[in-house]
């Protein structure tokens, strides 16, 4: 079993190729910018060279390649987006039109070309080949994607997917696909993209990747309530015997110490509602079943110190699965992948 594992984060994509051959802490890992930052840095050398931008390629996150993009706009230059790339600013086209993107098929002559894309498999492969690695034909890929619908919140959509996964039992399998939901609009195009390439895939959003990915740290014991402190979101879930069986979700940027703590006792005692974070301005909760209790709080995620620092989980452990922090996701699409014969088709 060899599979490239790729979390795509806000400021990161952490990539491990595990071969069940080789021991995990010496794996080949690669802590890279996201492609969204690398996206905002073509955009901004053209804006340095006062050149126009024309965007082609696939939604993607948006984040520094959408700041980007307003800069651009706000220092006069223009911005050409095909549709499926203008998708990385909103999904209604009508919006990204009246921020001042111009939508088109075709790259006027004088613009600077930049594709868009969650993934670059060939950048991947040409760092590995240097250094004498085979790129794997078996891929798993990690991406928050917020859904779509035209008639609801994104937030709905999101959480509604997170929901009905517990629903149907909270297993890792609940959250991973071979072919991803209609909705999941950022995951199909990653999907699209890899199937193109010709490899064999499969697809998580982050939050749960992470999530499953803690058990890997042997200090980690369930009932677990397990927490991701990412860029944008927050994730927080109790997981009982391999399950997720509550889950909460905010932007990261949003939590306190007293968000945490009452998100935490509330996930922990089966009393946190879907109405309470989702007037908060968060995505949602879920629960099913409670009281735990909980044996570690086990943390992880880029943000995760600044939380630990200020002391809103007295007894939290920071776990480093494999020994390193940063592939807690990658490691859950590992396992993923091991059970990739009884994933959704």
């Amino acid at each position: 079993m060899r599979v490239l594992a790729i979390d795509v984060g806000a400021g990161t994509q952490d990539i491990l190729l595990y071969d069940e051959g080789m021991p995990l802490e010496g794996s080949t890992k690669l802590i890279l910018p996201s492609q969204t930052v690398v996206v905002a840095g073509r955009i901004d050398r053209a804006r340095a060279m006062s050149k126009d931008v024309f965007l082609e390629g696939q939604v993607m996150g948006g984040g520094s390649s959408t700041e980007a993009i307003e800069e651009n706009i706000r220092a006069g230059l223009r911005v050409y987006a095909t549709p499926s790339a203008a998708a990385t600013i909103h999904d209604n086209l009508g919006r990204v039109r009246a921020r001042g993107v111009i939508i088109q098929e075709n790259a006027p002559n004088d613009a600077e070309v930049v594709r868009t894309g969650d993934i670059d498999l060939p950048s991947i492969g040409k760092a590995l080949e240097l250094f004498g690695v085979e790129m794997p034909v078996s891929v798993a890929v990690a991406v928050q994607d917020h859904g779509f619908s035209p008639i609801k919140s994104n937030r709905l959509v999101r959480f509604e997917h997170m929901a009905k996964a517990i629903k149907d039992g909270g297993r890792l399998e609940n959250f991973a696909f071979r072919q991803p939901p209609e909705a999941m609009t950022r995951m199909r195009a990653v999907k699209d993209y890899l199937d193109r390439q010709g490899v064999e895939s499969v697809m998580m959003d982050t939050g749960p990747a992470a999530i499953f990915g803690m058990h890997f740290d042997p200090r980690y014991r369930e009932p677990a309530l397990a927490i991701n402190f990412g860029n944008g979101h927050t994730i927080m879930a109790v997981v009982d015997g391999g399950r997720i069986m509550a889950l909460s979700e905010d932007h990261t940027s949003e939590m306190t110490s007293k968000k945490i703590e009452a998100y935490a006792g509330g996930l922990a005692q089966g009393t946190i509602t879907n109405r309470e974070v989702f007037d908060n301005g968060g995505h949602g909760a879920y629960v099913s079943g409670g009281p735990w209790k909980i044996k570690t709080i086990s943390v992880t995620g880029p943000r995760r110190e600044e939380f630990l620092e200020a002391g809103a989980l007295p007894g939290a452990m920071a776990v480093a699965p494999g020994g390193d922090m940063m592939i807690a996701g990658c490691l859950g699409l590992v396992e993923a992948w091991r059970r990739k014969d009884s994933l959704c088709r």
